[in-house]
Protein backbone atom coordinates (compact mmCIF):
# COMPACT_ATOMS: atom_id res chain seq x y z
CA UNK A 1 0.00 0.00 0.00
CA UNK A 2 0.92 3.48 -0.79
CA UNK A 3 1.45 5.57 2.25
CA UNK A 4 3.82 9.08 1.80
CA UNK A 5 4.77 9.35 5.26
CA UNK A 6 6.33 5.61 5.36
CA UNK A 7 8.20 6.54 2.17
CA UNK A 8 9.36 10.30 2.77
CA UNK A 9 10.87 9.33 6.53
CA UNK A 10 12.41 6.23 5.10
CA UNK A 11 14.13 8.30 1.81
CA UNK A 12 13.47 11.91 2.73
CA UNK A 13 16.34 13.43 3.59
CA UNK A 14 18.65 11.66 1.37
CA UNK A 15 16.45 12.11 -1.50
CA UNK A 16 16.56 16.07 -0.64
CA UNK A 17 20.39 16.06 -0.71
CA UNK A 18 20.67 14.41 -3.98
CA UNK A 19 17.78 16.62 -5.15
CA UNK A 20 19.56 19.98 -4.11
CA UNK A 21 22.88 19.21 -5.94
CA UNK A 22 21.09 18.73 -9.22
CA UNK A 23 17.99 21.13 -8.94
CA UNK A 24 18.61 23.43 -6.03
CA UNK A 25 15.43 26.12 -5.78
CA UNK A 26 12.54 23.80 -6.76
CA UNK A 27 14.17 21.05 -4.32
CA UNK A 28 14.61 23.05 -1.60
CA UNK A 29 10.95 24.29 -1.66
CA UNK A 30 9.41 20.82 -2.22
CA UNK A 31 11.54 20.17 1.30
CA UNK A 32 10.01 22.86 2.98
CA UNK A 33 6.63 22.35 1.77
CA UNK A 34 7.02 18.69 3.19
CA UNK A 35 8.30 20.15 6.08
CA UNK A 36 5.13 22.45 6.66
CA UNK A 37 3.08 19.28 6.01
CA UNK A 38 4.75 17.20 8.85
CA UNK A 39 6.75 15.12 7.34
CA UNK A 40 10.39 16.70 7.32
CA UNK A 41 11.69 18.95 9.72
CA UNK A 42 12.20 22.64 8.58
CA UNK A 43 15.32 23.39 10.13
CA UNK A 44 16.97 20.43 9.00
CA UNK A 45 15.70 21.02 5.40
CA UNK A 46 16.73 24.65 5.57
CA UNK A 47 20.55 23.00 7.29
CA UNK A 48 20.79 20.61 4.48
CA UNK A 49 20.33 23.47 1.73
CA UNK A 50 22.72 25.33 3.59
CA UNK A 51 25.24 22.83 3.86
CA UNK A 52 24.64 21.10 0.56
CA UNK A 53 24.77 24.50 -1.58
CA UNK A 54 28.39 25.65 0.72
CA UNK A 55 30.15 22.39 0.04
CA UNK A 56 29.28 22.50 -4.00
CA UNK A 57 30.30 26.33 -3.97
CA UNK A 58 33.05 24.90 -1.77
CA UNK A 59 34.05 22.28 -4.33
CA UNK A 60 34.22 24.73 -7.10
CA UNK A 61 35.86 27.40 -5.63
CA UNK A 62 38.80 24.68 -4.79
CA UNK A 63 38.50 22.88 -7.93
CA UNK A 64 39.06 26.39 -9.83
CA UNK A 65 41.81 27.11 -7.78
CA UNK A 66 44.08 23.39 -7.81
CA UNK A 67 42.93 22.67 -12.06
CA UNK A 68 40.74 25.89 -13.31
CA UNK A 69 43.29 25.77 -16.72
CA UNK A 70 43.66 22.15 -17.01
CA UNK A 71 39.91 21.69 -16.70
CA UNK A 72 38.99 24.73 -18.74
CA UNK A 73 41.33 23.23 -21.64
CA UNK A 74 39.51 20.24 -21.56
CA UNK A 75 35.96 21.81 -21.53
CA UNK A 76 35.80 24.74 -24.04
CA UNK A 77 32.21 24.69 -23.87
CA UNK A 78 32.42 26.13 -20.69
CA UNK A 79 34.63 29.67 -21.82
CA UNK A 80 31.57 31.26 -22.56
CA UNK A 81 30.06 31.11 -19.18
CA UNK A 82 33.86 31.42 -17.62
CA UNK A 83 34.22 34.72 -19.55
CA UNK A 84 30.70 35.46 -18.27
CA UNK A 85 31.65 34.92 -14.61
CA UNK A 86 35.64 36.88 -15.45
CA UNK A 87 33.31 39.76 -16.49
CA UNK A 88 32.00 39.85 -13.32
CA UNK A 89 35.50 39.59 -10.50
CA UNK A 90 36.28 43.27 -11.91
CA UNK A 91 33.43 44.10 -9.11
CA UNK A 92 33.40 44.37 -5.60
CA UNK A 93 34.47 40.82 -4.50
CA UNK A 94 33.28 40.28 -1.15
CA UNK A 95 29.61 41.34 -3.03
CA UNK A 96 30.16 38.40 -5.78
CA UNK A 97 31.13 35.88 -3.01
CA UNK A 98 28.03 36.86 -1.36
CA UNK A 99 25.70 36.89 -3.98
CA UNK A 100 26.91 33.82 -5.77
CA UNK A 101 24.34 31.12 -4.50
CA UNK A 102 21.69 33.76 -6.04
CA UNK A 103 22.98 33.93 -9.82
CA UNK A 104 21.24 31.07 -11.67
CA UNK A 105 23.12 29.95 -14.54
CA UNK A 106 26.47 30.64 -12.87
CA UNK A 107 26.56 29.09 -9.50
CA UNK A 108 28.52 26.39 -10.88
CA UNK A 109 31.27 28.24 -12.64
CA UNK A 110 31.21 31.60 -10.83
CA UNK A 111 32.74 29.63 -7.67
CA UNK A 112 35.22 28.18 -9.99
CA UNK A 113 36.06 31.25 -11.45
CA UNK A 114 37.21 32.82 -8.62
CA UNK A 115 39.11 29.84 -7.19
CA UNK A 116 40.85 30.92 -10.40
CA UNK A 117 41.36 34.30 -9.51
CA UNK A 118 43.43 33.65 -6.61
CA UNK A 119 40.66 35.36 -4.64
CA UNK A 120 41.45 34.20 -0.30
CA UNK A 121 39.81 30.91 -0.11
CA UNK A 122 38.84 32.03 4.31
CA UNK A 123 37.16 35.25 2.26
CA UNK A 124 35.37 33.04 -0.10
CA UNK A 125 34.11 30.46 2.67
CA UNK A 126 32.79 33.23 4.66
CA UNK A 127 31.24 35.23 2.67
CA UNK A 128 29.86 31.51 0.39
CA UNK A 129 28.66 30.33 3.49
CA UNK A 130 26.80 33.86 4.75
CA UNK A 131 25.36 33.47 0.82
CA UNK A 132 24.38 29.79 1.27
CA UNK A 133 22.37 30.28 4.41
CA UNK A 134 20.35 33.09 3.41
CA UNK A 135 19.59 31.14 0.23
CA UNK A 136 18.60 28.50 2.33
CA UNK A 137 16.73 30.46 4.54
CA UNK A 138 15.28 32.02 1.66
CA UNK A 139 14.02 29.59 0.26
CA UNK A 140 12.85 27.26 2.93
CA UNK A 141 10.72 30.07 4.18
CA UNK A 142 9.46 30.08 0.05
CA UNK A 143 7.91 26.64 0.46
CA UNK A 144 6.40 27.16 3.68
CA UNK A 145 4.49 30.04 2.59
CA UNK A 146 3.74 28.03 -0.51
CA UNK A 147 2.22 25.60 1.83
CA UNK A 148 0.35 27.80 3.75
CA UNK A 149 -0.90 28.89 0.01
CA UNK A 150 -2.17 25.51 -0.83
CA UNK A 151 -3.90 24.80 2.03
CA UNK A 152 -6.01 27.81 1.96
CA UNK A 153 -6.67 27.48 -1.37
CA UNK A 154 -7.93 23.76 -1.58
CA UNK A 155 -9.38 23.12 2.30
CA UNK A 156 -9.56 19.05 1.74
CA UNK A 157 -5.71 19.25 0.28
CA UNK A 158 -5.43 16.07 2.40
CA UNK A 159 -6.91 14.17 -0.22
CA UNK A 160 -5.42 15.55 -3.11
CA UNK A 161 -1.72 15.84 -1.23
CA UNK A 162 -0.02 12.54 -2.69
CA UNK A 163 -0.76 13.77 -6.30
CA UNK A 164 0.36 17.10 -5.79
CA UNK A 165 3.74 15.95 -4.22
CA UNK A 166 4.05 13.68 -7.17
CA UNK A 167 3.14 16.47 -9.70
CA UNK A 168 5.85 18.87 -8.06
CA UNK A 169 8.62 15.89 -8.03
CA UNK A 170 7.32 15.17 -11.83
CA UNK A 171 7.45 19.04 -12.69
CA UNK A 172 10.99 19.02 -10.64
CA UNK A 173 12.85 16.06 -12.49
CA UNK A 174 11.28 17.93 -16.06
CA UNK A 175 13.27 21.30 -15.23
CA UNK A 176 16.23 19.61 -14.05
CA UNK A 177 16.34 17.37 -17.24
CA UNK A 178 15.41 20.40 -19.67
CA UNK A 179 18.39 22.23 -18.24
CA UNK A 180 20.47 19.32 -18.47
CA UNK A 181 19.89 18.92 -22.49
CA UNK A 182 19.97 22.65 -23.06
CA UNK A 183 23.52 22.96 -21.11
CA UNK A 184 24.61 19.49 -23.52
CA UNK A 185 22.92 21.57 -26.58
CA UNK A 186 24.82 24.52 -25.12
CA UNK A 187 27.97 22.03 -24.63
CA UNK A 188 28.29 23.53 -21.03
CA UNK A 189 27.53 20.20 -19.22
Amino acid sequence: MFNLATIISQVGYPALVVGLLLEGETVLVLGAFMAHRGYLNLPLVILCGCVVSFGADQFFFWMGRAKGSQFIEKRPAWKPRIEKARSLLGRNMDLLSLGVRFMYGLRTVLPFTIGMSGFDPKRFALFDFLSSALWALTFGLAGKFVGHLIEAIFKDFKRHEAITIVGVIIIAGAVWLYHSWLGRKQGTR
